[in-house]
């Protein structure tokens, strides 16, 4: 029989040295959640089962069995007959979650942009400023993935002259034109890479597509080769902030596939930039 899950989340707490309120802060739980959990008042719904087998390190048919047979004693009513169908289908889901970061920094310490796109075929941005690939991100290499492995780059920045841009500064209480101008210099820097292209591998110049949308941004989404992707939801602060999931596609219908939805959405109402004189005006 199965240690119960009270008793397995206790054990593996003290295993590491934490109390509940570090268990809680390091996993993204109240202190609450964890305390009832390890009382067995409570246990983990159906969506929370794939997670918290990742993070304990466990089987996750093995997990999911754990937990059913802790429902079953807390509930002595529950059906006996339930199928793990559900449990199933939830750790598919969420088993395209390879990890996630408190913010940008950490990811980047940890895993990084730069490692993210070595190699890319295509590499698909959707956000605001996108600074990870045209502030920070080498303009050489890209330059070179571009020309030399022929690597396809889409990016979708927020227009810096739309309403929208207005908004988030105002939402980040940052004085106007700020966000405005980064993301005007990053667009200026893109066409002039796109312009160097142009005039040394005329043939490869569609490789680089620079757009602007004008729509409430949500998502800062990198997407490389259609496998792997980093998504950080925009909330009321600074981007870099936000925690960053890191993705890998293994379903159809899954997480990646959301997301993925949300970034045809923006490239539906996006508009490509062609001059290559101006910043988005």
């Amino acid at each position: 029989m199965n240690e119960n899950f009270p008793t397995l989340l206790k054990t593996y707490r003290k295993s590491m040295g934490w109390t509940q309120e570090e268990l809680a802060q390091k996993w993204s739980y109240s202190f609450e959640t964890i305390s009832a959990w390890e009382r067995g008042k409570r246990t983990p719904g159906n969506t929370e089962v794939p997670r918290l087998a990742k993070l304990l390190e466990m089987d996750s048919d093995k997990f999911a069995e754990t937990i059913m047979e802790s429902r079953e004693h807390s509930s002595p009513l529950r059906k006996p007959n339930e199928t793990r169908t559900d449990w199933k289908a939830s750790f598919e889901t969420w088993g395209e979650l390879q990890q996630i970061y408190r913010s940008r920094t950490e990811f980047n310490k940890d895993f990084s942009y730069a490692r993210m796109f070595e190699h890319a075929q295509t590499i698909f941005a959707a956000g605001i400023s996108l600074n990870a690939i045209a502030l920070t991100y080498s303009r050489d290499i890209l330059l070179q993935s571009i020309v030399e492995e022929h690597c396809t780059v889409q990016l979708c920045f927020l227009d810096p002259n739309g309403k929208r841009c207005a908004e988030r500064e105002e939402e980040e209480d940052y004085p106007a034109r700020i966000l405005s101008d980064l993301t005007s210099v990053n667009i200026l820097l893109m066409k002039t890479l796109r312009n160097l292209i142009k005039k040394a591998h005329p043939e490869q110049c569609q490789h680089l597509d620079i757009r602007v949308y004008d729509l409430t941004p949500r998502f800062n989404i990198y997407i490389v080769d259609d496998n792997v992707m980093t998504v950080q939801n925009y909330a009321y602060g600074r981007g870099e902030d936000t925690p960053t999931l890191l993705l890998k596609r293994k379903m159809k219908g899954g997480l990646f596939d959301f997301y993925a939805a949300a970034t045809q959405h923006i490239l539906e109402h996006s508009t490509g930039i062609i001059d290559t004189t101006a910043t988005g005006k």
